[in-house]
C-alpha cells in the first residue's frame, strides 16, 4: 500500500493509544506487524530530520544541542514539508474497520489513522 510519510508521522500518537489497547490476539499481532513497518518508517523520517537540523542548525554556546534559527526555520520547514509528502510503500492491507470495532477512537484519532482501514 503506498502511504505518505505525513500519515504515518501524523500516525504515532494515536497508534500508541491503540497499542496500550486489550484487543483479540489475531488483532494484537496484525498489529505488532503494523507497529514493526511504521516504526520503520518512523526511524527514516527520524534520521532525514536529523540530517536538515545539521543542515540548519547551529550549535548552542556552551554546549552541543543543535538549534535551528529563526532565519533558517522557513528553509528547515520547507525541506521537511516535502520530506512527509513523500510517499513510501509499506506492507500493509487496510483492515475492515469492523474489525477494530471495539477500539475508543475521537473522531480525530481516526481521521489520523483512516489511511489503515476500509469499511
Amino acid at each position: 500500500m503506498k502511504v505518505k510519510l505525513i500519515d504515518i508521522y501524523n500516525s504515532v500518537p494515536v497508534m500508541n493509544k491503540i497499542l496500550e489497547t486489550s484487543m483479540s490476539a489475531s488483532l494484537a499481532f496484525q498489529m505488532t506487524k503494523l507497529l514493526k513497518t511504521l516504526n520503520d518508517e518512523m526511524k527514516s523520517i527520524e534520521d532525514q530530520r536529523v540530517k536538515l537540523v545539521e543542515k540548519f542548525g547551529t550549535k548552542q554556546e556552551g554546549n552541543d544541542t543543535l538549534m535551528v534559527s529563526d532565519e533558517n526555520k522557513d528553509k528547515f520547514m520547507s525541506e521537511f514539508g516535502e520530506l512527509l509528502n513523500t510517499s513510501v510503500e509499506i506492507s500493509w492491507e487496510p483492515l475492515s474497520v469492523t474489525k477494530v470495532d471495539g477500539l475508543q477512537l475521537t473522531v480525530n484519532d481516526m481521521a489520523r489513522v483512516q489511511f489503515l482501514f476500509k469499511e
